[in-house]
Parts: structure tokens; C-alpha cells; sequence
């Protein structure tokens, strides 16, 4: 084998009848490809989609990315349960912090990143889709924040019991008492 062979590998061509035909993604314009490669420069502004009405298969994607983005702290349900598991529940630092960060990230990625995130992928004609993406993505987040509260209730930091409480309860006075005479 020669060295030419090994650098330039004679490759037969394939016939363009055989290739499958793709149908151009939303929002790809034949025309615009076809000037740009060209390197000729458009010169006329072209029309633009208004958001009524935009194409229904980019009104789909946009729904598929909102449940996408939606069911991102779904994925993190499970691993923050082992996690949680693995960190015992002794009063340290570690199971502390980590009980902190399970309840803070989620608040904070409610109130924070809750309507930027699903801003852009919001029109007239999907915006219930939309809400409820928003309300998934809300429920997701407060099941990772339960299992913040689980693992305070497992550290015996939640009060649940009457001994807990014991400081505000008022004694009972008692009218008759027993003595011995």
C-alpha cells in the first residue's frame, strides 16, 4: 500500500437519487442559504414572521423545550434523595448544608429564574402550555424541597411531639391536694 492511498483513499461517489430528502427546519429559508453561499448580499429587508403567526411545528418545539426545561428538577428528585440518605442525620456540617441547599435552591429558582426561563418560548396561541410548564416546573421544585423538610424531620429538627413544646405549656394548678396527717 502506497502512501498515496493511505492519504488520499479512493472513495466512490454516492448517487444523489439514493439520498433521502429533509425537510428544512422552522424558520430555515431556501432563499436566504442559497445567497449567503453564493456570497451575494440581499439587499431588500425580508418580512418577518409576526408571533401570530409563527409556524406550528416552531410552536411545538417551543412547548417540547418548555416541558424540557419544565422537568429539569425532576431528573435532580433522585439524586438528592440518595444524597440525602448518604449524609445521616447527625447535626454536622455536612447534612446541614446540604438541608439548606434543599430547601434554598429550590425557593430561590422558583422566584428568581421562574418566568425568564420560559420568557422567550411564550405566545399568544401556547401560552397555557406554557403556564403549565411553569406550574411543572413549580411542583418539581417544591418535591426537592421536600425532601429538605423530610430530612429536618429525620434530624429531629422539626418540632412534632408535646415535649417539643413543653416551654409554653401552662402548669396546671390543682385545687385539692392529699396530705398526710
Amino acid at each position: 500500500m502506497s502512501y498515496l492511498e493511505i492519504v488520499r483513499p479512493d472513495v466512490p461517489a454516492t448517487p444523489k437519487a439514493t439520498k433521502k430528502q429533509l425537510s428544512s427546519p422552522p424558520g430555515f429559508a431556501a432563499q436566504d442559504a442559497k445567497a449567503s453561499s453564493t456570497g451575494v448580499s440581499k439587499t431588500k429587508k425580508t418580512t418577518t414572521k409576526g408571533k401570530d403567526n409563527e409556524d406550528p411545528q416552531l410552536e411545538e418545539l417551543k412547548i417540547k423545550k418548555a416541558w424540557e426545561l419544565a422537568m429539569a428538577p425532576a431528573k435532580n428528585i433522585p439524586m438528592n434523595a440518595i444524597m440525602s440518605y448518604m449524609t445521616g442525620n447527625s447535626l454536622q456540617i455536612i447534612p446541614m448544608t446540604m438541608t439548606l441547599m434543599l430547601l434554598w435552591n429550590p425557593i430561590k429558582a422558583i422566584f428568581n429564574e421562574t418566568n425568564p426561563m420560559f420568557k422567550n418560548l411564550v405566545t399568544k396561541k401556547n401560552s397555557q402550555d406554557i403556564l403549565f410548564a411553569k406550574l411543572g416546573f413549580i411542583v418539581f421544585q417544591l418535591l426537592n424541597m421536600l425532601i429538605g423538610v423530610y430530612k429536618l424531620y429525620t434530624m429531629g429538627l422539626i418540632p412534632n411531639t408535646e415535649a417539643d413544646w413543653l416551654a409554653w405549656k401552662e402548669l396546671r394548678s390543682f385545687e385539692e391536694t392529699l396530705s398526710h396527717s
